[in-house]
């Protein structure tokens, strides 16, 4: 699997936006604002490799739903060798800013939760607003968007969708990283 992503990173370094696979620190503070007890849907945008997903997975309801959106063939293979097995884990290739078409196809009960690690520092502007506010129709109104990035030059972006609930800084990873918890505004900020 490392070799695969580090393989991946230099093929194209801003759409998997980092070099090495997140720590096992800040894969703690990701899942931190998750209550597995109570979710019913939670998405991962961009799981890579499944360092998130292991614990999404390990930590879930048997009947909640799992949504992976990836938008690498290659990874998407792996995960999808990989959690083949796995009741209501849907491993879908694909764009985030359409996750409600591949929800639907499903009949996927209201999202709880997006664990998004995509690297918004390095998407096109407008790739990364359709995303963010296609993630905010589609979360439930108690919902929660946690992110993880390498910097906070994109918070002025979030907040025109989200509220922050919670920020903490991971410095035990390489590169030290940002986990932010949203959750929708009830109107975009213009």
């Amino acid at each position: 699997m490392l070799s695969a992503f580090v393989e991946e990173f230099f093929n194209n370094p801003a759409a998997v936006g980092s070099l090495v696979p997140s720590s096992p620190e800040l894969t703690e503070q990701v899942m931190a604002p998750l209550d597995f007890a109570a979710a019913r849907c939670i998405v991962e945008y961009g799981p890579g490799t499944g360092v998130f997903t292991d614990l999404l997975i390990r930590r879930r309801r048997a009947d909640t739903v799992v949504v992976l959106v990836e938008v690498n063939e290659r990874f998407c293979q792996l995960l999808q060798e990989r959690y083949s097995g796995q009741p209501n884990v849907h491993v879908v290739l694909g764009s985030a800013d359409k996750t409600g078409e591949y929800l639907a196809q499903i009949a996927a009960p209201p999202v709880d939760y997006v664990v998004c690690g995509l690297p918004f520092s390095s998407l096109p502007l407008r790739l990364g607003w359709r995303i963010l506010a296609h993630t905010r129709q589609l979360l439930a109104p108690a919902g929660t968007l946690v992110l993880f990035q390498y910097s906070l030059q994109n918070t002025r972006l979030f907040k025109r969708f989200f509220r922050l609930r919670e920020q903490t800084h991971v410095l035990r990873n390489l590169p030290p990283a940002y986990v932010l918890a949203y959750t929708p505004a009830s109107t975009p900020e213009s």
